[in-house]
């Protein structure tokens, strides 16, 4: 790594480095940067437990640790809460650290680090006789936890929590609840400054099902909210927007005849909000694979819909992250593993950082792309903001930096 760096540092203040990289620039351009993304061209597996690991949760904290949440099937009806972090991109997890562990059902979780450092995670939990949501937070990277920490009280069933924070510093927890009829999204709001949680608030209405919720709080400040609907005749994918003090309408993200469940919602650092889901065709046996679906103009108009996985078993329930390298994580479940018997484990794979003319590899024609537009800030004529790969407005060896440690990635 020492050696490449001092490689690129060469590049880009030699005559004859600008003179290969120049070469190689042309070489480059050949395939130019698109608005698509590269994967890894492998699919890892984390967990290797005999029975279920699901409902994953991925979130990257400040230092650049990875973490990732799950539920794990303990036998006699006990479902805790485990996790694993990693402080390398991947390349060595810690030992699996068991989070909530009890005699009852605790599951779909959701986790996320707020901008003072506290990390959050909420989930739901029958401990009371009906699912609750609760939660814990650790002001120590996980050295230590508070105490589990009920959060509603209604005697109908809460599930499936998903929490963010917005730009002014409030604390948003989105779930799924039956209290109504049938289930429709509710939430509750948590301000550091009143040191109290809001009254629970009823966000749909529709007679039918609104499941599996998922938030973001995007670079505009506006909160966004990605669900699961049957209203349409079979379930597709819905998000509704929030900015101010107003939401707006219900939009249908999905239209097909497929049954699309378990939605993840992003924005990375080039602006695009990303959607991921699971989508099965409504037959019996068919597989669920993983989709996505981007927008470059705030949801105004979205791409195709794009296939992530393509195992021949079922990966389902997606959670998705961007990390400060710029790789996007995506982690999910999947039965593939020990066939027939299929028992369900945590996978996970990633976007291809560093692979700016995306071309499937991370190799010495995106240094040389990068290294061309080195020093540039976003007011010059020279800056590229796909050169940019952390988009922090200036092309620097920051961004050699990611090509460099991930040179050679396909």
């Amino acid at each position: 790594m020492r050696r490449l760096l001092g490689a690129i540092r060469c590049l880009v203040s030699t005559r004859t480095g600008i003179i290969v990289s120049s070469l190689l620039l042309i070489m480059a351009l050949i395939v130019m940067p698109s608005v698509a993304v590269t994967w890894s061209d492998y699919e890892i597996r984390l967990t290797t437990y005999r029975d279920f690991d699901g409902l994953p949760s991925v979130m990257e904290t400040k230092e650049g640790r990875v973490w990732v949440f799950w539920s794990r099937n303990m036998g006699g009806g006990n479902y805790s809460i485990f996790y694993m972090t990693s402080s390398d991109r991947g390349v060595t997890w810690s030992q699996e650290i068991p989070l909530v562990v009890n005699s009852h059902v605790n599951t779909g979780v959701s986790a996320f680090q707020a901008k003072n450092g506290t990390v959050w995670v909420v989930w739901a939990s029958d401990r009371t006789g009906d699912y609750e949501i609760f939660y814990k937070v650790s002001h120590n990277g996980g050295a230590s936890w508070s105490e589990e920490v009920r959060l509603t009280t209604n005697s109908s069933k809460d599930m499936s929590p998903t929490i963010c924070e917005t730009v002014e510093g409030t604390v948003w927890v989105v779930w799924s609840s039956d209290r109504s009829g049938g289930y429709d999204l509710y939430y509750k709001i948590f301000s550091e400054g009143g040191a109290s949680w809001s009254n629970d608030t009823r966000l749909t209405t529709d007679p039918d099902l609104d499941k599996l919720p998922s938030i973001s709080r995007m670079k505009d400040g506006s909160v966004w909210v990605v669900w699961s609907s049957d209203r349409t005749g079979d379930f597709e994918i819905f998000y509704q927007t929030y900015k101010g003090s107003v939401w707006s309408s219900e939009t249908r993200l999905t239209v097909d005849t497929n049954v699309d469940l378990d939605p993840a919602v992003l924005q990375t650092l080039d602006g695009r909000i990303w959607v991921f889901w699971a989508s099965r065709q409504p037959v019996q046996l068919a597989q669920d694979d993983l989709y996505y679906k981007y927008s470059s103009d705030n949801g105004v108009t979205w791409s195709d819909s794009f296939r992530l996985t393509t195992d021949n078993n079922d990966d389902v329930w997606p959670s998705a992250v961007q990390g400060y390298d710029s790789r996007i994580w995506v982690v999910w479940t999947s039965d593939r593993s020990d066939q027939p018997d299929g028992n369900w484990d945590i996978y996970y794979r990633t976007s291809l950082a560093g692979d700016v003319n995306e071309d499937g590899i991370v190799d010495i024609f995106d240094l040389s792309y990068v290294s061309m537009h080195y020093g540039c800030f976003s007011w010059e004529p020279c800056y590229d903001l796909v050169a940019d790969i952390n988009r922090d407005g200036v092309v620097d060896m920051r961004d050699l930096t990611i090509v460099g440690m991930n040179f050679g990635a396909t």
